[in-house]
């Protein structure tokens, strides 16, 4: 027992020496660095962030010349261009620049056939318009020159109208005959505008042809009711005299002469108007 308590003793009077480590006396030991340095395959949880480094240290001054440098002259100094400015877009620059050069060669080609075609239609109508007026520019002259021989023949035949004597008697029988037969002849100006009549218009126009045609049909009655008569008077051997219709016919030629001469101041004033 006694041994026991001894060697306890002495245990714990040898704690404190074991407890701190033996000091190294030897000068050529390397102290560890504060940070360990990492290994390749060291991987850390968090980012370790760099540590500012130390601040660098004033580059040396140049030790001044011996002599000093020569002052350039202010005309000799170099004087930086100023930027240049943007360069303003080309006229044709746009969408079209990004045509393949194929489609560029042949667009002027086709701006030019169709500025062709436009030039040719525009010259076609103008054209048109311009002979459509010289048309009825002409039209309206071939209309007047024809109401104004109309005007003035009309008014010829109506005249001579007025003065066709009456029947029964034999003498203005023979006067009867001859002023038909003249009034009937004044028609030259209506066989040389007969081509021309659809200038008119159509109503005139018709009104004109039928009262010629109804004064030439007296006139034709009246030169075959004469002829008849010059054949019965040499028949009759009585030669010298003066072949005329008897009354009857006279009378009747004269009343469809009226008829024909009833509308002439309608015509004759519808003719003054496009004479105008």
């Amino acid at each position: 027992m006694i041994r026991r308590l001894a060697v306890a003793a002495l245990m714990v009077a040898a704690c404190p020496a074991l407890a701190e480590p033996p000091a190294v006396s030897s000068p050529a030991a390397v102290e560890k660095p504060a940070v360990a340095e990492e290994s390749p395959n060291f991987q850390p949880i968090r980012q370790v962030e760099p540590s500012p480094g130390p601040e660098p240290s004033p580059a040396p001054s140049a030790p001044p010349p011996a002599f000093p440098a020569p002052v350039a002259a202010p005309s000799a100094a170099i004087v930086a261009p100023p930027p240049a400015a943007a360069a303003p877009a080309e006229p044709g620059a746009g969408p079209a620049q990004d045509l393949p050069p194929a489609m560029m060669a042949v667009l002027p080609i086709g701006m030019a056939a169709l500025f062709a075609v436009l030039g040719a239609l525009l010259a076609g109508l103008m054209g048109a318009v311009m002979a459509r007026a010289l048309r009825r520019g002409e039209l309206a002259q071939r209309r007047h020159a024809v109401a104004v021989t109309l005007a003035a023949e009309l008014e010829t035949r109506r005249l001579a109208f007025e003065s066709v004597p009456l029947p029964p008697n034999v003498d203005a029988g023979v006067s009867f005959v001859s002023s038909v037969i003249s009034l009937a002849g004044i028609d030259h100006g209506f066989r040389a505008a007969q081509g021309e009549l659809f200038l008119l218009p159509p109503q005139l126009a018709s009104h004109l042809s039928v009262h010629y045609a109804a004064v030439q049909r007296v006139a034709d009655f009246v030169k075959g009711q004469s002829l008849a008569a010059a054949v019965r008077m040499m028949q009759a051997n009585r030669l010298g005299g003066h072949p005329c219709p008897d009354a009857g016919a006279m009378r009747d030629a004269h009343v469809e002469m009226t008829a024909a001469f009833r509308g002439i101041d309608k015509l004759m004033a519808g003719l003054k108007t496009l004479a105008r």
